[in-house]
């Protein structure tokens, strides 16, 4: 029973530890993505950048380190307008359930995308009207209110990517990932289960700390630091030294 505890919390650990590196790493890889188009129109500042959803049509350029981006909207796409289309609808409801259910799942995605926003902005008209606009997970501007047709914004280019190309350049050649494998203690002649992370690495070679699993005499577990070097595919061969000043060697499988 107790080795089955020991394996299973470090199964837990390894699934949250790996979860949690993917979704930085993906993060960090969008950030990369948007500094690449930005950088891209800051060098050539005669080109723009068009993307087009159901939602709007948007246009982005560069003049003089500040982003200009002309918004699009295709009104009858709007929260408010499928809104007002679904009210009109229900005046038949049998006969239009149908499409009353696809709007009503638009509606749906409409409303996620504008709570999961950070940046909403509220504008009271002259003729006193409400507009709502949301900025989209893109960075773009969009409307949640059927009046608007055309958003124009324009930014800093330092306001909005503070990513740098050198962390791009870091991304590629730090290894953040964890390590799962087997040791062996040649201080304590005794075996176990690792899992490691990477602290730092340039392949072929990392520098990780572990967590070490004494399955012989089920003592507990241990904390202990290794290099490891790439043999191939994934596989590390390595050496490290625990906390209780034991030396181990471990073979590892880089997740």
């Amino acid at each position: 029973m107790k080795i089955f505890k020991i394996i299973l919390v470090i199964i837990i650990i390894a699934i949250l530890s790996f979860g949690g590196l993917k979704a930085y790493n993906y993060f960090k890889q969008w950030e990369a993505d948007r500094f690449s188009e930005m950088n891209m129109l800051r060098a050539n500042q005669d080109l723009f950048l068009k993307k087009v959803t159901e939602l709007s049509e948007t246009v982005t350029r560069i003049v003089n380190d500040v982003i200009k981006t002309t918004t699009v909207v295709e009104t009858d796409h709007t929260y408010e307008s499928l809104k007002d289309e679904v009210i009109e609808l229900r005046k038949d409801e049998e006969a239009n359930k149908d499409e009353i259910e696809k709007l009503r799942e638009q509606l749906s995605e409409r409303r996620k995308a504008f709570l999961a926003s950070d940046d909403t902005i509220l504008i009271k008209t002259i003729d006193g009207d409400t507009l709502l606009i949301y900025r989209d997970n893109e960075g773009a501007l969009q409307p949640a209110s059927a009046q608007i047709s055309k958003i124009i914004e324009h930014r800093e280019l330092s306001s909005v990517v503070a990513i740098l190309a050198e962390e791009e350049i870091l991304l590629d050649k730090t290894k953040y990932n964890l390590k799962a494998g087997g040791y062996y203690n040649v201080t304590d002649k005794d075996y176990g289960l690792i899992i490691s992370k990477a602290i730092f690495g340039w392949k072929p070679y990392s520098v990780n700390v572990s967590i070490l699993s004494d399955l012989k005499d089920l003592e507990g577990i241990t904390l202990g630091a290794n290099i490891n070097y790439d043999i191939r595919d994934n596989l590390e061969l390595g050496v490290g030294i625990t906390i209780d000043k034991t030396y181990f060697m471990t073979l590892e499988y880089s997740f």
